[in-house]
């Protein structure tokens, strides 16, 4: 049992408003209300002092980029001296740095790095989150990136979705045969991870200098064919009409979306099931003007994720009360908004609506304490970690700060 909390944040509506405890058992939870109710209900066999803290559902952080081995700091000092993201990575670095990193390092090097990102994570409240290959960028290295990624969940206690993003850019071997490597994906890659059961999703990066639109449709209709959910990068830099064809396609979600074109929202909004994915860390990391137009897209009813992107070259960052912050101030979310796209809001554009995302008897027991006032604080703050504890499945983890 967990005791003598301030309030319970993403609770279901048969809470009671005084609800200050939550009952727990096998994994899931019981039961939330006042203290003396649940101790009239339940005998705890063990119990947790809240102390005043925010009892709020473990984070779910929808967009992850965890599989890889070395930062690029350098590369961010160019970022903060005006070079832009595609100016970097057409100059050899960005992606195909960390490419190159993956491929030198080994499996048991690129698992103890992945397991090291999942503890950060945890560190920050997240339980759960989707975690994307795409920097080994051939058969041999996606498969391994992947089996680090199902590795390094289990030994962090992180429960990890994994999507194969073999389609992240075009590798340095196919240079100017990017129609022979999306062979290769759709003839060798994609049907070996399905194979190996290594990723639940697949995902493509539609942009100048990685994929087409063509080349995406086809990488997206075999990849559904073979029975993958989808997930697209989509409208970073340019609307390239990667949105629609993320919407025709029935994928779970479309990222990035600063550059989200008027047919693109109007898809969206048609749909209301592909969900945007929201990623406000990314313009400010990259020291872009443009922004996600997340005031259009929940006033058409669209559903939505905010996420951390967390990777070395575009958001370096695990933390998804961070990615909040900056939500709430460069997307003009509100607390309440911003909570809901890294819970709830994320646990359903996963698949995982019926258990993951909120506090309710029958969900999983994911769940964290805040030292937080109250919900408006939720973001108020950057730059620090609110985060006192952290439980999966009932069970709280051992955070190394």
């Amino acid at each position: 049992m967990v005791y003598g909390v301030s309030g319970i944040l993403g609770a279901g509506p048969e809470t009671p408003a005084r609800a200050d405890a939550m009952a727990v058992a096998g994994g899931k939870i019981l039961a939330l209300g006042p203290q003396a109710a649940l101790r009239r209900r339940f005998r705890a066999k063990e119990e947790v002092d809240g102390a005043g803290a925010l009892l709020s559902p473990g984070f779910v952080d929808a967009h992850t980029h965890p599989a890889f081995t070395a930062g690029r700091a350098a590369e961010f000092d160019l970022k903060c001296q005006g070079k832009t993201y595609l100016e970097i990575a057409a100059a050899g670095g960005g992606i195909l740095a960390s490419v190159r990193a993956v491929r030198a390092a080994s499996e048991g090097q690129l698992t103890a790095r992945v397991e090291e990102n999942f503890r950060r994570m945890l560190r920050h409240g997240t339980t759960t989150c989707e975690a994307k290959s795409g920097y080994g960028l051939s058969l041999k290295e996606e498969l391994k990136s992947l089996r680090a990624i199902r590795a390094a969940a289990a030994a962090a206690g992180m429960e990890a979705l994994p999507t194969f993003l073999g389609a992240h850019v075009v590798p340095e071997e196919f240079a100017g045969r990017a129609g022979a490597y999306v062979d290769l994906l759709c003839q060798e890659a994609l049907p070996a991870v399905k194979e190996a059961k290594l990723a639940r999703a697949a995902d493509v990066y539609v942009e100048e200098g990685a994929f087409t639109l063509a080349q995406a449709r086809r990488y997206l209709e075999r990849a559904r064919e073979l029975g993958f959910a989808l997930r697209v990068h989509a409208d970073q830099f340019s609307a390239l009409g990667a949105v629609q064809l993320a919407v025709e396609l029935g994928a779970e979600s479309v990222d990035h979306l600063e550059f989200l074109s008027d047919a693109g929202l109007e898809a969206l909004a048609l749909s209301r099931q592909t969900f945007a994915g929201f990623l406000p860390t990314v313009p400010h990391f990259l020291g872009q003007k443009a922004d996600a137009p997340a005031r259009k897209l929940l006033k058409a009813g669209v559903p939505y994720f905010v996420a951390t992107d967390f990777n070395p070259g575009s958001s370096y960052t695990p933390s998804l009360a961070e990615a909040a912050h900056f939500a709430r101030r460069r997307l003009g979310l509100t607390a309440e908004e911003a909570f809901h796209g890294v819970t709830a809001g994320a646990a359903v554009s996963l698949g995982l609506g019926a258990r993951k995302g909120r506090l309710e008897a029958g969900f999983d027991a994911d769940f964290v304490l805040l030292d937080l006032p109250d919900l408006a604080h939720f973001g108020y703050a950057f730059g620090e970690n609110p985060v006192r504890a952290v439980f999966r499945g009932g069970h709280g983890i051992a955070l190394v700060q």
